[in-house]
């Protein structure tokens, strides 16, 4: 694969992995759960919540695929179940319906902002997807990379989040975070597509032989 190549495949990974993030759709709520907070306050919050998303990211990325084969879990289930959950994820964005219920507890940054908020199921199975479909030392390079810099972003976002707000306007944000949303949905048809497919061929070399 030449530089170019590579270069397109990092971005259109950084482009998945950040549309499932949506850091977009988290920005109001971030915004409730932190309003009595000082700015270090929250920025210390953002610290956390980034380094718990590398910790979660590094792992499904390096060890996701042998945990599936240890559960005896197929790459075309989990994308079938995983297609699920992203689709049902991206209906709720597009409802205005929040990905958890607000907890009454001091320490947010892991959960829920972290996770289920930003690194939630949807972004777990697609980096184990990824990964199942480049098993090379260079494939988990630039998928790690990419959903690092994803993640930075995403943290970026939240930590930048008043200013957005106010240069941008919640009503833009809003409309950011639902074209977010469908572009999530239809990763989550192609899951789902891909998935069947698989399954179908599986069936048929059964049937062969």
């Amino acid at each position: 694969m030449n530089s170019l190549a590579l270069i397109v495949w990092f971005i259109t990974i950084y482009g998945k992995i950040f549309a499932i993030l949506n850091p977009f759709s988290v920005v109001p709520i971030f915004i409730s759960l932190t309003e009595s907070m000082s700015s270090e306050e929250r920025r210390r919050i953002v610290r956390k919540a980034f380094l718990a998303m590398v910790v979660m990211v590094t792992a499904f990325t390096l060890i996701g695929v042998w945990v599936l084969e240890f559960l005896g879990i197929s790459i075309a289930s989990l994308r079938i179940a995983g297609g699920a959950v992203l689709f049902v994820l991206a209906v709720d964005m597009l409802g205005d319906m929040p990905r958890t219920k607000r907890l009454e507890e001091s320490e947010i940054a892991v959960i829920p902002i972290a996770t289920p908020l930003l690194v939630g199921p949807g972004t777990l199975t697609t980096i184990i997807v990824l990964t199942a479909e480049n098993p090379t030392l260079q494939g988990y390079a630039l998928i790690l990379l990419a959903s690092l810099a994803a993640v930075a972003t995403a943290a970026a976002t939240l930590k930048y989040s008043l200013l957005l707000v106010r240069a941008l306007s919640k009503s833009f944000i809003k409309a950011l975070a639902r074209f977010m949303s469908l572009i999530i949905a239809a990763t989550a048809v192609e899951l789902i597509r891909m998935g069947v497919n698989e399954w179908i061929a599986e069936l048929s070399n059964e049937f062969t032989i």
